[in-house]
């Protein structure tokens, strides 16, 4: 899931000219974020 996120995220930065773009990399972003604490948890 982490890296499909990243995968989206990166593809709607290089897009923010686009009316869409920019809550796709907020949402999938967000996403990112989730997914990275929440991996940084099970580690411990």
């Amino acid at each position: 899931m982490l890296s499909s996120a990243l995968v989206i995220f990166t593809i709607a930065v290089t897009q923010l000219h686009r009316p869409w773009a920019l809550a796709l990399a907020a949402v999938s972003g967000v996403i990112c974020i989730y997914w990275g604490f929440a991996y940084r948890r099970l580690e411990r």
